[in-house]
């Protein structure tokens, strides 16, 4: 059987973004392809973002793609570290804990400057959609590959293209709240080059993690493919759409009663991060298995490769770049793509049908 239109979803987790990269790593390996052929449309959030964005990108004038997904593993096993950077003096003092961002964006700025350069995100080799939301106008803001999909005049979103960068996209999608300040993205009007008046006269948007309200950007990428397709002489249909979705782990970390109970301000902020990510990613899977239910007479539609972590290993944690942690999290995602094995045979099928 072959779909009409393919997409790939990536959620959003810290350093858990390990697990789909190598999930990907191994379809690229099963199909002989590289992941931007193989989906019309790749949408991120996070860490996610990130991926989706690496996985798009070309190499400088060419139409080819610049990074494997094995080479997108690499800013986990080696540049985690970098990103997640807390100066030392901050470290001693403990003030950032609850006065300021856990980590300076500067590590973090710099390992993304080096992988995306100054690409524009409307180059990328396959449709791109990456989640942010912008504190200020307080509205969700997607970066799109796509300019003839840019809106910047709704009240209740917006969607941008032209003139924007890919490291910008990255930077704003992975500024999650606690661990990095917001990330500042100079809002330039598509035909007059003047500062956009809807940013309250401060000509910029102030960008967080698109978590905070789509941490599992799938149900948004399936309803971008169809209501794009509605514009067309041949709108999709719902079975004619494929769709893989990549968590970076289910969160098994309890939090009990007795303790959060008692909890203010200060104590309910890392808990309700957590259970806000979580809570977003498993209740858009959920919806989506009832939605795109399996059929007896024709492959499945879709796929959601994900895992419950062990927290007694620390695994749930964004931000915990120590090698064994990584390695656990490697581990992890070689268990998946073992459980999965048929599931990923049938998958690399459909892909390159």
């Amino acid at each position: 059987m072959t779909f009409k239109f393919k997409i790939l979803s990536i959620d959003g987790g810290g350093i858990r973004g390990i697990v789909p990269a190598k999930i990907l790593a191994e379809i690229e390996r099963r199909t002989g392809k590289r992941i931007a052929s193989l989906f019309n449309l790749i949408a991120g959030t996070s860490t996610g973002g990130i991926l989706a964005a690496g996985l798009a990108m070309p190499k400088p004038n060419t139409k080819e793609p610049k990074y494997t997904a094995e080479n997108l593993i690499n800013i986990y096993r080696q540049r985690g570290g970098e990103i997640f950077y807390e100066p030392f003096i901050e470290k001693i003092m403990k003030l950032d804990d609850i006065s300021r961002p856990k980590y300076s964006s500067a590590g973090r700025d710099k390992v993304l400057k080096e992988y995306f350069g100054n690409t524009a995100l409307q180059d990328a080799l396959t449709e791109v959609l990456v989640t942010s939301y912008d504190i200020q106008l307080r509205t969700p803001v997607f970066f799109t590959s796509q300019t003839n999909k840019e809106e910047r005049e709704s009240r209740y979103y917006r969607k941008i293209s032209k003139g924007f960068t890919m490291h910008q996209a990255a930077m704003a999608t992975s500024a999650a709240p606690t661990y990095f300040k917001p990330h500042k993205v100079e809002v330039k009007s598509a035909t007059d080059g003047k500062p956009d008046h809807e940013t309250q006269g401060k000509g910029f948007y102030a960008l967080v993690d698109g978590g905070v309200f789509a941490n599992n950007p799938t149900s948004l990428a399936l309803m971008e493919a169809i209501i794009d397709s509605k514009k067309t002489s041949n709108p999709l249909q719902l079975e004619d759409i494929l769709v893989v979705s990549l968590g970076t782990g289910s969160l098994t970390r309890r939090y009990e009663y007795d303790k959060a109970a008692n909890w203010g301000l200060v104590g309910w902020v890392q808990p309700l991060l957590n259970i806000t990510l979580d809570g977003s990613s498993e209740s858009v899977a959920v919806q989506l298995e009832q939605l795109l239910p399996k059929a007896q007479d024709r492959p499945p539609q879709y796929y959601r490769f994900q895992a419950m972590l062990d927290a007694g290993k620390g695994l749930d944690d964004m931000d915990s770049t120590e090698p064994q942690n990584l390695k656990n999290l490697e581990k992890l995602a070689e268990e998946i793509i073992a459980k999965e094995n048929e599931n990923l045979n049938q998958l690399c099928k459909l892909l390159v049908s």
